[in-house]
């Protein structure tokens, strides 16, 4: 059996991320896998599908040494959570030191996923992937995974691409020396950006059996 079954979900525009919804509608309480099963929830039965990102961090820091040397670095640290494979929750984050910014959506970055066997709705594996820009605030999502609930001889393999455009709310502090000497911190520079938690939508799904 080697079906192939294309789903396109959200395709208003392939190329255009999703917005941030407003805190009101950000938050979404979803049920498990374990009350509707891997497949049907994949497919958007009861709910129309989307991940939960949850807690999504983005922090800086500038260490200048000297005016010409630093030693600085870009972190991103969030919660993603399949309900087709929920309660399982799979831990992102990322570290760069490329200057100024970090992260340019360029690097692509694996999410850790919890340790055991099957999923209690039958679902197994979900390797996800992310990249982030932070000049533009476009998070995406990549992510593979597979149900067995309903033929485990055939199961089906999902893989579904998503994006969102953060808009992230940030401090940004500078101190520098006024009496700096060689051997001294010049300058130091701190971002610290409030965690942001929401649905995302994938613009594509696509499942073999």
């Amino acid at each position: 059996m080697n079906t192939l079954l294309s789903v396109l979900v959200a395709m208003a525009s392939l190329a255009a991320a999703s917005p941030i919804l407003p805190p009101s509608t950000a938050l979404l309480s979803r049920r498990d896998s374990a009350e509707h099963g891997c497949t049907d929830t994949s497919f958007g039965h009861p709910d129309a599908f989307a991940w939960s990102v949850a807690g999504f961090d983005y922090h800086a820091s500038y260490t200048f040494t000297t005016p010409a040397h630093q030693n600085s670095w870009g972190y991103v640290n969030f919660n993603l959570t399949n309900p087709a494979l929920a309660p399982a929750v799979a831990v992102c984050s990322a570290s760069s030191n490329q200057p100024t910014d970090f992260f340019y959506g360029t690097m692509e970055y694996t999410c850790a996923l919890p340790g055991g066997g099957p999923i209690a709705g039958g679902g197994r594996g979900g390797e996800a992937t992310f990249d982030f820009s932070r000049p533009s605030g476009v998070l995406n999502i990549k992510q593979t995974w597979s149900c067995h609930d309903q033929d485990p001889q055939y199961p089906i393999t999902f893989w579904a691409y998503g994006n969102a455009t953060l808009s992230l709310e940030c401090e940004d502090t500078t101190w520098t020396n006024p009496n700096w000497t060689q051997g001294q911190i010049y300058s130091s520079r701190t971002v610290q950006c409030a965690p942001v938690s929401l649905p995302i939508k994938p613009h594509t799904m696509t499942a073999v059996a």
